[in-house]
């Protein structure tokens, strides 16, 4: 199959999802959705230092684990570094999670949110591509929200491994209805940082706290319980991955426990992932959540997701209506007008 051909899963690709919590479906996406995105990321890398948004979790990791090395994160303020550094060093169970490498190579772990409200090509692939229709399926949804946006990049030689951690604390949501899309950009597999998962995770009947990505410390106000050290016994875990081409998806259900290594290749992993909730959904602000960037909405907690800020991208009001051609970006945030 070449790039869109696959617009809804088969029947065995909805049982292994509904078992394992994850499926990876191949060829989804074609080359001219892969360059939007790879653009995207590009661009947010270069803005890295000037992002309010943007994070290296590499260089973090380092002034986390160095007691005299004062935090900088540029000009990014969606997270408290300084707390969450505090937190890490506080927790007893806490411990670095990097990879051994004997390159002298200094790498990066970078992260940052919300293209699609700035960038028409992350707004095509997630409004306009074969991704909805989808992921509609899967969720067996009547309409689909989209939530965000997150990128994540692993640079040749980056040692910090992502903790394993459950989607679902993060998201101000409640209800099981949700999704997140990892979609690769470059060829990825175990020795270049491939997300893995915990198969049947999303079946534990638990709700598990955030934890800070650099360690497996809870953030503190989270009620949920701490996430297993799944990073100390994988041998006791039945954990998958797959090799994936840019154009492949990987998709798991927000339940799935999941997590990453660093990246030990000469070549880089970048990645973008895309969050959608289906119609069973309903907003939660949920504590120990993280904010959103850039939101102007006065949901209240048992809210349908109905709000610019998660526009319903399925079904679309009639066919070949291109959704992210019709979307105002000029959303205010709160306090504007």
């Amino acid at each position: 199959m070449t790039g869109q051909d696959q617009r809804v899963p088969t029947s065995a690709q909805q049982t292994a999802f509904s078992r394992d919590g994850v499926v990876c479906l191949r060829n989804v996406l074609a080359p001219c959705e892969i360059d939007h995105l790879r653009q995207a990321v590009a661009r947010q890398i270069d803005g890295l230092r000037a992002s309010p948004t943007g994070y290296d979790f590499e260089a973090l990791s380092r002034q986390v684990w160095d007691a005299d090395r004062p935090i900088d994160t540029g000009a990014a303020d969606r997270f408290d570094m300084d707390r969450m550094k505090a937190l890490v060093r506080s927790d007893v169970e806490a411990r670095p999670l990097r990879e051994e490498d004997p390159s002298d190579e200094m790498g990066l772990f970078f992260y940052d949110v919300a293209a699609w409200k700035h960038d028409r090509g992350v707004r095509e692939v997630a409004f306009d591509s074969a991704l909805p229709e989808i992921v509609s399926t899967l969720l067996d949804a009547r309409y689909l929200n989209f939530w965000e946006d997150t990128t994540f990049v692993k640079a040749p030689h980056t040692r910090q491994k992502t903790a394993f951690h459950q989607d679902l604390a993060y998201f101000q949501i409640e209800g099981e209805q949700c999704v997140i899309v990892w979609i690769p950009l470059d060829p990825a597999g175990l020795e270049n940082g491939v997300t893995q998962y915990v198969r049947g995770s999303h079946l534990w009947g638990q709700t598990f706290a955030p934890n800070v990505f650099v360690s497996q410390t809870p953030i503190s106000t989270s009620t949920e319980i701490r996430c297993p050290d799944i990073e100390a016994a994988p041998e006791l875990y039945n954990i998958v991955s797959f090799d994936v081409e840019p154009g492949d998806v990987i998709i798991h259900d927000v339940r799935t426990v999941h997590g990453a290594g660093g990246n030990r290749s000469d070549t880089w992993r970048r990645a973008m992932s895309f969050r959608y909730c289906g119609d069973r959904i309903r907003y939660r602000d949920r504590p120990g959540a993280i904010p959103q960037a850039g939101v102007a909405h006065d949901l209240r907690d048992g809210d349908r997701l109905f709000s610019a800020d998660y526009p319903v991208v399925w079904p679309k009001p009639w066919p070949g209506l291109r959704l992210a051609e019709a979307f105002d970006t000029q959303t205010p945030t709160k306090g504007e007008t």
